[in-house]
């Protein structure tokens, strides 16, 4: 993935690109302008044309809370509040709009080699609620994804190098997670950084994904993602991109 400010309207991941029956991407900040929050017009709009440019037949997205819920769609619009999709639907992307937080795509196939594929919006609430590890539960029991079958990545985001918060978020993790989260944080003067990628990382693993399955852009959104937007670097002037995943159309039946 490049970090400068080549307009592409697309980042995509070397590895996830070569499963022929799935198309995703991460738009950047040249690409369709997502809104703000799931429920307004201009995510309706970036999401057609994000799916009209890839050659697919619609897009499926969510009002995003912060949470760990996770809905399986089938039809383009807007889902309802939730933090993560999963879908086997042919010609459905399913979009998670961020700037900053980690949007984890995710693909894998059945015994019968057909593909399903979901996402997770990894914000440090979601994080600390295991949405990571809901997600691949839900596409190896309920979508009956094979293990070995599973890539993933992690779409640019905040950093290690960058991603300060407070000592209630890390309080929070200690709860949330277990004393195995104490490594995903590391003293900053009065405050903590706290390593978003490591944290979903490890949630992948841990929930069956193969550790060589695992593609990370590294791309921070704070101090090196000059194609994607930032919350914490542009505040309230910036907008949002999109990790966007889906199976071809005519894949499977």
């Amino acid at each position: 993935m490049s970090t400068d400010n080549t307009p592409d309207p697309f980042s995509q991941f070397p590895k996830l690109s070569q499963r022929n029956q799935i198309t995703h991407a991460v738009t950047t900040r040249f690409g369709p302008a997502f809104g703000k929050v799931g429920t307004d017009q201009a995510t309706a709009e970036a999401a057609a044309q994000t799916a009209e440019l890839l050659q697919m037949q619609g897009t499926a997205w969510a009002h995003q809370v912060h949470g760990d819920t996770i809905l399986r769609v089938n039809k383009p619009g807007i889902a309802g509040q939730a933090d993560g999709l999963i879908t086997d639907t042919p010609g459905l992307l399913i979009a998670g709009r961020s700037a900053d937080c980690p949007i984890i795509l995710v693909a894998g196939s059945r015994p019968d080699g057909s593909s399903v594929v979901g996402f997770a919006h990894a914000s440090w609430r979601s994080t600390v609620r295991n949405i990571t590890r809901k997600l691949i539960h839900r596409l190896l029991t309920e979508m009956e994804a094979t293990p070995e079958s599973l890539q993933a990545a992690i779409a640019p985001s905040a950093g290690p190098c960058c991603y300060e918060v407070g000592t209630e978020v890390r309080d929070e993790a200690l709860e949330k997670l277990g004393t195995v989260s104490e490594q995903f944080f590391t003293r900053h003067n009065d405050r903590w950084i706290f390593d978003l990628w490591s944290a979903n990382t490890l949630q992948l693993h841990e929930a069956g994904v193969p550790a060589q399955q695992v593609e990370n852009s590294r791309i921070c959104t704070i101090c090196q993602g000059g194609a994607f937007w930032s919350w914490r670097e542009q505040g309230e002037q910036a907008g949002r991109f999109a990790g966007v995943i889906g199976v071809k159309p005519g894949e499977q039946a």
